[in-house]
């Protein structure tokens, strides 16, 4: 990892923390003024177009996004909030995705800024070591048949790295969560098989909000659920436990209630007033590679016979 990426990741970190308490201070017009900043420093082609959607996605002030970021400083901690955000956007998208970029229009050999793995693999060590010498830094660790908080050694060991840590509800415990919080670079995945807050879910959140935790509930979704998982109620009561949640679709999955679900989510980061941000987990990821690099592709470190939750279901 070069001396230049080192230097540029230190300031970028200074700069978050600059912009959270210029925001607290100063409200959103901050928010706008930095995003402008980055935008006019921008240089390549990808970085001038993630910061042209946050300037199109400021633009308004009732934006759910003004409410989100108000939220997000209120509740998570602000050295994790900067961490992830450095690592998974500055690392992740905007500097690793671009060095990568460079390599593969010579060589023409697909390459992956985000990666699945098996939380606990033994070889996981080794292999992100690789990973992030050549700009590869965003993992995502299944952790649904085990302790979530086996990936914190991992964590702790690649701290420029960012994880996402797939778990099942039941499994964050108190006790898990505090070895998690321990790790300024994890999001932590809640799991759920449908849309619907059972008693583990709602435990689950309110312990990672009592650490001041990033966390996501991520939703499987199928033909049966596509248009609930939509539903003004069942935001309502989502935004009672979490501010952000992922929808990903289970195999089989119809193109016309794909196209319902991925419309939906996309109609509600516009619409004001909406309690909850949503993601697209297969089609944000797909959306991402395309505009990096025709080479940029779903990365994959499981070992053979492994399957992993979240299957990218593009309907490419």
């Amino acid at each position: 990892m070069s001396l230049d990426y080192n230097a540029t990741r230190s300031f970028t970190m200074t700069l978050a923390h600059r912009a959270v308490g210029d925001i607290r201070r100063g409200g959103f017009r901050q928010l706008r003024n930095y995003v402008d900043m980055c935008s006019s420093l921008a240089k390549r082609p990808q970085q001038k177009d993630f910061f042209a959607y946050a300037q199109k996605a400021l633009q308004r002030t009732d934006s759910c996004y003004y409410s989100l970021v108000h939220n997000l400083l209120d509740t998570v901690d602000e050295d994790r909030l900067c961490t992830v955000g450095v690592n998974m956007g500055f690392g992740g998208l905007i500097y690793g995705a671009s060095e990568m970029k460079k390599q593969a229009d010579v060589d023409g050999k697909p390459f992956s800024w985000i990666t699945a793995a098996h939380c606990g693999d033994p070889a996981l060590p080794a292999l992100v070591a690789t990973a992030e010498k050549k700009g590869s830094f965003v993992w995502v660790l299944d952790a649904t048949e085990g302790d979530p908080s086996e990936a914190a050694s991992l964590a702790k060991a690649f701290p420029k790295c960012a994880f996402g840590v797939l778990a099942a509800p039941e499994a964050l415990t108190p006790d898990r969560v505090a070895q998690l919080a321990e790790c300024l670079n994890v999001v932590v995945l809640p799991l759920l098989q449908s849309p619907e807050l059972t008693p583990d879910v709602c435990h689950a959140a309110r312990a990672l909000k009592a650490k001041q935790m990033l966390y996501m509930l991520t939703v499987l979704v199928d033909d049966t659920c596509a248009e609930e998982a939509l539903q003004d109620d069942w935001m309502e009561s989502v935004a009672q436990e979490a501010r952000l949640c992922m929808y990903a679709r289970r195999p089989g999955i119809s193109p016309e209630k794909s196209e319902v679900l991925h419309r939906g989510i996309v109609a509600g980061r516009l619409e004001t007033g909406k309690p909850v941000l949503l993601l697209d987990w297969d089609a944000d990821i797909a959306y991402l590679n395309h505009r990096i690099s025709d080479n940029t592709v779903w990365g994959s470190a499981l070992q053979e016979g492994q399957t992993f939750p979240l299957q990218l279901h593009t309907g490419e």
